[in-house]
């Protein structure tokens, strides 16, 4: 018999992040993963101890005896246009079990706390359907970006920006390939930058700590925090968002610098522009570095959309920290 500790109340308890957990039963950090087990709502990651060599798995939600993913993909599937019924085929066509519809009616009431798109859902369900989500997959240097923008938000949202609507929808046609395989990336380059907020808990850390209850490995938690963000709340717009630009005003000695890359999350919220960056361990980040990348991610993408960087934030978070500065009031030091 295995033995399940709730996930939270155990990092807690170890006081380490996931992917440095200690057994629970003699604190050891020689784990590896044994398997899976299965259950009637889905399987749960196995976790062998190689110093006391017990087996122990950890619960993904308080109370519940279902895979988390389970529940996440219900409530993506229901938000982006499918019925009760339609949504409990697809489960469990994907996961292989039974789910009945008024077992998701039930989940869409229990956490309409976390997503508040559901306050939206059923007017933007009328007129798009299940034609919310565009997308695009782009492949620079070998990696594979899955840019997505949310076609019902944009539309009710960015009324204000048209121009940006613009530039997001001729994304999936228009698009300068050869400079992105270029060395001119938003990460190579560092400024000073001062940061003007940080918040315990923002908004933005509560959606990142429940979709990341369902992961079951490391590569998965960027996409999954995004898609789940672009589906569930109300804010974010577009993930993955490819911006370039050529600033000859910047770095002036060297006659300028060009720059690209993709903007983790983008949303739009209090009538400005959010550029957002997912970090699994945000406290930890070299605050000069991803600061510098989403400050130039700003510009870019003022410069693309002709909109003043007054009205663009930057921010990056994981599941327990938001960082956040103002790219218009930023005071540049190049390096």
């Amino acid at each position: 018999m295995l033995k399940e500790i709730n996930k939270k109340e155990f990092l807690k308890k170890n006081e380490l992040k996931e992917e440095k957990i200690a057994c629970i039963y003699c604190r050891g950090k020689n784990l590896i993963k044994r398997g899976r087990q299965k259950t009637k709502y889905g399987e749960k990651q196995v976790y062998f101890c190689k110093s006391c060599n017990k087996r122990f798995i950890l619960s993904l939600l308080k109370g519940k005896s279902f895979n988390a993913k389970i529940i996440l993909n219900a409530l993506s599937y229901y938000n982006i246009g499918n019925t009760l019924e339609q949504s409990s085929k697809l489960i469990n066509r994907k996961f292989k079990i039974k789910i009945s519809k008024s077992a998701i009616h039930k989940w869409l009431g229990e956490f309409k706390e976390i997503y508040p798109y559901h306050r939206l859902r059923n007017n933007i369900s009328k007129e798009y359907g299940r034609d919310i989500i565009a997308s695009k997959l782009f492949k620079h240097k070998g990696l594979t970006y899955n840019y997505k923008y949310h076609k019902a938000k944009i539309d009710l949202f960015s009324r204000n920006y048209k121009s940006l609507i613009y530039y997001l929808k001729s994304l999936e046609q228009n698009f300068p390939h050869n400079i992105f395989e270029s060395d001119s990336r938003c990460s190579q380059i560092k400024v000073n930058i001062e940061i003007l907020r940080k918040d315990k808990n923002n908004y933005a850390c509560k959606l990142a700590n429940f979709s990341l209850s369902s992961v079951s490995s490391n590569t998965e938690r960027h996409e999954l925090v995004e898609s789940f963000m672009l589906m569930n709340d109300t804010a974010t717009i577009a993930v993955e968002v490819p911006v370039w630009f050529w600033e000859k005003n910047i770095n002036a000695y060297e006659g300028g610098i060009g720059i690209c890359g993709h903007i983790d999350i983008l949303q739009l919220k209090f009538g400005k522009i959010y550029i957002l960056d997912f970090k699994p361990e945000a406290d930890k980040e070299n605050e000069q570095k991803v600061s510098s990348q989403l400050y130039l991610y700003a510009r870019g993408l003022s410069f693309r959309a002709r909109i003043p960087l007054e009205r663009f934030r930057c921010a990056w978070f994981d599941a327990d920290n938001y960082f956040e500065f103002e790219p218009s009031k930023v005071r540049i030091k190049w390096l």
